[in-house]
């Protein structure tokens, strides 16, 4: 395995639901990925922002990380961990 950190702006379609989140696709190197399990889910905070992060698979052995700004209300693609 290795991992590739990436900080990446991503467009993510994500569903609200009862109060949580769940990414659903997302779009990085002008490609739409599909998630189709979601791995882990942990939250972090830094001052007054706190961060929403998913760990996906999307169909194959890699997993992409997630995360979502509460604040800046937007999504990045912090890292991939690649399975080969």
């Amino acid at each position: 395995m290795r991992y590739e950190y990436i900080n990446e702006s991503v467009d993510v379609i994500s569903l609200s639901q009862g109060g949580k989140m769940r990414p659903l696709r997302f779009r990085w190197n002008q490609m739409v990925y599909k998630v189709s399990q979601i791995s882990g889910h942990w939250v972090t905070n830094e001052g007054a922002s706190r961060f929403y992060h998913y760990a996906v698979l999307c169909g194959t052995d890699d997993v992409f990380e997630l995360c979502f700004d509460s604040v800046g209300m937007n999504w990045r693609i912090t890292r991939v961990c690649l399975a080969g």
